[in-house]
């Protein structure tokens, strides 16, 4: 019996520490040429479990969440603010925990071009809770 305990035990933790991750929007490039995607990674659900990722990739491409360019915890919203071609702002809340933050994308988060760069700029915005009271993400220049 106890041997049926134990196992049973295990049985229920075997899902914990198991990664989740939820696209929460995704904006095209001017050209319309990339994509960047503002995905959620969950390891519990716990507050202090989820971190917001920014993916960068070529439209067509397959989304690849270990991929990122950008991620933060203790916050849960961002807006992407595409000002070219080769020109990226972020806003994220204020007081977030920056885990990663590249200031050149060379190509896009999946692929590797040197001669394809992204200046990203960061902002930090007062926010509720961790989340901006918009209707509106995504934001892109338009051509002439």
């Amino acid at each position: 019996m106890r041997l049926f305990f134990v196992c049973f035990a295990a049985f229920l933790l075997s899902g914990c520490g198991t990664e989740k991750s939820d696209v929460m929007f995704e904006c095209v490039s001017p050209s319309g040429e990339k994509v960047a995607t503002f995905y959620r990674v969950s390891t519990g659900d716990r507050p202090g479990d989820q971190t917001m990722k920014l993916n960068i990739r070529p439209v067509g491409k397959a989304f690849d969440a270990d991929m990122y360019s950008f991620s933060f915890r203790h916050g849960y919203d961002g807006i992407v603010r595409w000002e070219s071609e080769s020109a990226m702002q972020i806003e994220y809340p204020q007081g977030s925990e920056i885990t990663a933050q590249e200031q050149t994308v060379f190509g896009s988060s999946q692929t590797f071009n040197s001669a394809d760069t992204i200046r990203m700029d960061y902002v930090e915005r007062d926010s509720t809770h961790g989340h901006f009271l918009v209707e509106q993400r995504c934001f892109k220049v338009m051509g002439p």
